[in-house]
């Protein structure tokens, strides 16, 4: 059986041709990819059909990704999850506390069954699923959950948010993105935020960090000290503090206050402390667009005494297996915040060495798709 052929373009100048041998073969092979011939060719040979199974399926997950993830909204804000805490419920039981008609609770249920949030005990019975009860441990997820629809609005019509991001609804969440600092809804928001999801990775930067004896760590950033404070239990013998704008630093707890110092300033403005040898931005820097993180960490080296240490932590781009949560994820969601942009660990490399840092180290992680840890040095002689 002969493999259909494909017509090679023209193109109207040489220099519109594609290079290489590699791009040539790419557009060869998505020529044969569209060929209604070269389908029904391959339809026919055991191999090829699974792979044609398996391309349809992931199509599928990417054009349904966004019921997917309404699915998940729709449990949590109807109680579906909070229903399920801790026990095992019928049907009638289930579309009471959620306050629906049976059809439209079946509905759901299965919706959510098959994407692992709740577990079919048997015909008739439902309890969480491994993802679902995974989420009652981790506050910072269901604050996502909370203002993910505006996220969800924007993306309602992605074209429009990529030619004009000025309006996104979520920009409007976060309105120190447009230097409005001192608006304390904003802050308190933003303080909640934080301080739940940073229980989501604050250990996993621990496990990958060491604190010594003496050692004394400044978290820029760092909302109403959570990180700071996780890294002072888990390293008692070190010392921290958290810088932070003065509304954010208002907020935290008196009865935390005793287990770090607090600061208060605008990171990019005010004078940064030079009181600490080690200094951690926790997923700062991707909500930074690149100017504003060459200043930065310029402003870190400068404040760090000669051999100081800077931890920096967050999700980035081209993360093995989790190539999508940076790009696709978080590409759209720093573009509809209006600021910042995912970071490849080169890029951040390149980024440190600019700013005069060397010694620069990445830290392995237990999930990478969450956070990834690099760490730097500042030279303990500089010459100039």
């Amino acid at each position: 059986m002969a493999i259909p052929s494909t017509t090679e373009p023209k193109y109207a100048d040489s220099k519109d041709r594609p290079s290489g041998r590699y791009a040539r073969f790419l557009l060869w092979r998505n020529r044969m990819l569209r060929s209604k011939t070269f389908q029904k060719w391959a339809a026919r040979l055991p191999i090829a059909q699974s792979i044609a199974r398996t391309r349809a399926t992931d199509l599928h997950h990417i054009l349904a990704g966004f019921v997917y993830s309404q699915t998940l909204s729709a449990a949590y804000k109807l109680g579906l999850l909070e229903c399920l805490k801790d026990r095992i419920a019928t049907l009638d039981e289930i579309a009471g506390a959620c306050e629906l008609e049976q059809d439209a609770a079946l509905t759901l249920i299965k919706a959510a069954t098959a994407i692992d949030l709740l577990q079919e005990v048997d015909a008739h019975t439902w309890t969480l699923g491994e993802l679902g009860a995974s989420i009652h441990g981790n506050p910072g997820v269901q604050s996502m959950l909370r203002h993910h629809d505006l996220l969800y609005c924007d993306m309602a019509d992605p074209a429009h948010l990529l030619r004009a991001r000025e309006g996104a609804a979520l920009r409007g969440y976060w309105p120190y993105v447009d230097g409005d600092h001192n608006d304390p809804v904003a802050a308190a928001r933003y303080s909640e935020l934080m301080a739940d999801s940073q229980h989501l990775i604050a250990n996993h930067i621990l496990d990958a960090i060491k604190l010594k004896p003496g050692q004394r760590l400044l978290d820029i950033g760092g909302g109403t000290g959570t990180f700071a404070r996780l890294a002072s239990e888990r390293f008692p013998e070190a010392s921290t503090a958290v810088f932070d704008l003065p509304q954010v630093i208002a907020a935290i707890s008196p009865r935390h206050r005793g287990a770090m110092e607090v600061v208060s300033g605008n990171m990019f403005e005010d004078p940064i402390p030079k009181t600490c040898d080690t200094i951690s931005l926790v997923r700062i820097l991707h909500d930074h667009d690149d100017a504003p993180v060459d200043r930065l960490l310029s402003r870190c080296f400068d404040a760090l005494p000669n051999g100081g240490q800077l931890i920096i932590a967050e999700p980035m781009a081209g993360t093995r297996n989790a190539e999508s949560i940076g790009h696709t994820y978080f590409g759209f969601y720093l573009w509809a915040m209006g600021s910042g942009r995912p970071r490849t660990y080169e890029e951040l490399k390149a980024a440190l060495q600019r700013a005069g840092f060397h010694g620069i180290k990445e830290k392995r992680t237990h999930i990478p798709a969450l956070v990834r840890v690099i760490t730097a040095k500042k030279p303990n002689v500089i010459f100039y």
